[in-house]
Parts: C-alpha cells; sequence; structure tokens
C-alpha cells in the first residue's frame, strides 16, 4: 500500500460496535458502492478512519444489534431506552433498511460543523436518509427538506 493511501474501512466489522448513536451521523444507502464512496469521500475530507462504520444488509443488521443483547447488560439498557423515545421510530427505519439489504453508514462527530460537511457528503452520495443523534435531540438532514423520510418504515 503507497504512503497516500488509507487502509479501507471494513464492511460490518464485529469490532465496529458501538451500544448508542450518541454525537453520530447516521444515513441510510441503497447500495453498497455509494455508502463505499461516501467512506472515501469522508476520510479524504479528513474524517478518521476510526470514526466511520459501515454496516450492510443482513449481516450488517447482526453486527450492529439493534436489541443490544449480544453485547452486555450496558448496550441492551442503552438500546432499551432509545425504543422510549421518538427515536425507536428512526432506529427502526435503519433496521428495516439493512434487513432489506442496504447499507448504513455511520459517521462520529466531534464537532458541530463537521456534522454539516458529514451529511454533505452523505446526501451527494444518494444517501435516502441521514440522521444526528445529539445528546437531547435528533435532527434529519435531508437533501430535499419538502420529501419525505419514511421509505424504510417498518409498518
Amino acid at each position: 500500500m503507497q504512503a497516500n493511501q488509507q487502509a479501507p474501512i471494513p464492511i460490518n466489522d464485529p469490532d465496529g460496535f458501538t451500544p448508542d448513536p450518541l454525537y453520530k451521523l447516521m444515513g441510510i444507502f441503497e447500495d453498497s458502492d455509494a455508502g463505499v464512496a461516501a467512506v472515501d469521500e469522508l476520510k479524504s475530507d479528513g474524517f478518521a478512519a476510526d470514526d466511520i462504520e459501515l454496516f450492510c444488509g443482513i449481516p450488517g443488521e447482526q453486527t450492529y444489534d439493534f436489541s443490544g443483547e449480544d453485547h452486555g447488560l450496558a448496550a441492551k439498557f442503552m438500546r432499551k431506552f432509545r425504543s422510549i423515545t421518538f427515536d425507536r421510530v428512526i432506529m427502526e427505519r435503519y433496521q428495516q433498511a439493512l434487513h432489506d439489504g442496504h447499507c448504513v453508514l455511520m459517521v462520529h462527530i466531534h464537532k458541530t460543523p463537521r456534522r454539516d460537511d458529514a451529511a454533505a457528503i452523505m446526501n451527494r452520495h444518494s444517501a435516502v436518509q441521514v440522521d444526528y443523534f445529539g445528546l437531547a435531540m435528533t435532527k434529519a438532514f435531508p437533501e430535499h427538506p419538502d420529501e419525505s423520510e419514511n421509505k424504510y418504515d417498518p409498518d
């Protein structure tokens, strides 16, 4: 590998489990090529590889572990807490997208202006839904604000 090349982001990395999407931007991509292209642009824009996770298909759904059952009591508690807030609806959309064979890209955001940069990159690569999970809020970043982002509603 040349010095200016970065290692690829592993898809469905079992070490990539996160107990909660707090301070993370998540986006749904209907195909893995678009998700990988977004990852490449995020890295070239200065986002650290350690802050980027890509989950695809049912293996990605299993790796993300939406119930937290496979990752201990703390993870189960965090997942349960999310399920009693409105975020439950949003997280169900991400789970449904993975179940349907699509990809979910997650980026840890350390500074608020970078959140907007990452959302723009995701939207540029055809993300069909992008959401930021803050401390006491969740914010959608639709590319077209007048369009609905409920394509992956499980109902």
